[in-house]
């Protein structure tokens, strides 16, 4: 047993140490200092450790190493000379962390890593620069490709000589740049409302002229307006503006036809299912109104002249909601007829007749 083990026990016991023990204690106290400086390691509680020194060691002043004692405490003494005041270690080293000294990555995986994010880059780059332009022979085909692509839309066109329907992902900058110069009587396009993504209110308004000769288009159009700018403020407090309109004609000697865009700014519906409730919550008013005020019998229109009964039907073609809806673009005819869509210079389309 050694000094400190039987201070330890006389301690406990609550008696006083032997005289041998503090003896021991005065000659140690009084023994000469070894030669050379020797700084004590200090616990990781602050506190110096009571044995700093390694017995019968001794070093020359000059030298420029470091010398370690784990043989005494587990701890290490550490000689530090002038010569090697400029040489530091990492704290992180020193202490170690919570998870102890991260380990160094390979110089080839940072090379790999760097190289990768360096071909991500260029890849996105070049993704910016590249327009899409891709062409489907199904919609679902279609659909796929525009999801894996960012900021690509998707249409439709018809074959100008057979009709058939084949499908297009683009951009809107790329379609632009080639729809505005095709041949107009190759333009068959039609721009596709997917499922899911937010979308504009619009409407598809039509009749026949020859069972409904009575009718004026242009008044029955605003009556609409009207009717929906009203409910837009009752249902979600947003007061229209006539200027958000885009109203885009059609319309033949024998049919009238005509499509309707409200562009509200910074304002979208869910998806067109959404637009289709908004649009058959409008129809019921307009039913329901019918009743108190004669003004709105206007919008109602007769689907056989020969008929005797009065109008039932409202010139608003509520199919069009339908999901991945296919909407004719402004420019554009159906394959095989000639009437264009084209602007009716009302609205915000003013001017561009």
């Amino acid at each position: 047993m050694d000094d400190v083990d039987r201070l330890f026990q006389c301690f406990k016991c609550g008696i006083s140490p032997p005289p041998s023990a503090m003896r021991e204690r005065k000659r140690r106290k009084n023994k000469p200092k070894q030669e050379g400086a020797k700084h004590e390691v200090f616990t990781a509680s602050g506190t110096p450790s009571p044995r700093s020194a390694c017995r019968g060691k001794t070093t020359d002043s000059t030298e420029t190493d470091i010398q370690l004692c784990p043989e005494e405490l587990g701890l290490s003494t550490v000689k530090v000379n002038k010569s090697n005041c400029g040489r530091q270690i990492s704290p992180v080293v020193f202490y170690g962390t919570p998870n102890g000294v991260p380990r160094k990555r390979p110089l080839s995986l940072l090379r790999l890593l760097h190289e990768i994010r360096v071909d991500l880059s260029e890849e996105d780059k070049s993704d910016l620069r590249k327009e899409v332009w891709a062409t489907f022979p199904r919609q679902d085909e279609a659909i796929k490709f525009a999801k894996g692509h960012a900021n690509v839309h998707i249409y439709s066109y018809q074959d100008h000589f057979n009709g058939q329907r084949r499908f297009l992902v683009s951009t809107y900058k790329e379609f632009w740049q080639r729809y505005k110069t095709m041949d107009p009587n190759f333009r068959h396009h039609y721009e596709v409302i997917q499922e899911g993504l937010p979308c504009h209110l619009y409407f598809d308004l039509e009749f026949n002229k020859r069972d409904n000769p009575e009718k004026d288009g242009d008044e029955m159009v605003d009556l609409l307006i009207s009717i929906t700018l009203q409910a837009l403020l009752d249902k979600y407090s947003i007061e229209g503006n006539e200027d958000w309109i885009i109203e885009l004609d059609s319309s033949t000697t024998e049919k009238f036809s005509r499509h309707l865009i409200i562009h509200m700014p910074k304002t979208a519906f869910k998806d067109n299912s959404h637009a289709g409730a908004f649009v058959t919550e409008i129809c019921s008013r307009i039913r329901s109104a019918r009743e108190r005020d004669a003004n709105f019998e206007k919008l109602f229109i007769k689907k056989d002249s020969n008929s005797a009964e009065s109008p039932s039907q409202l010139f608003v073609d509520t199919a069009v909601y339908s999901r991945n809806r296919c909407f004719r673009l402004a420019l554009s005819s159906k394959a095989g007829k000639n009437s264009f869509l084209l602007p009716t210079g009302r609205f915000k389309c003013k001017g561009m007749v």
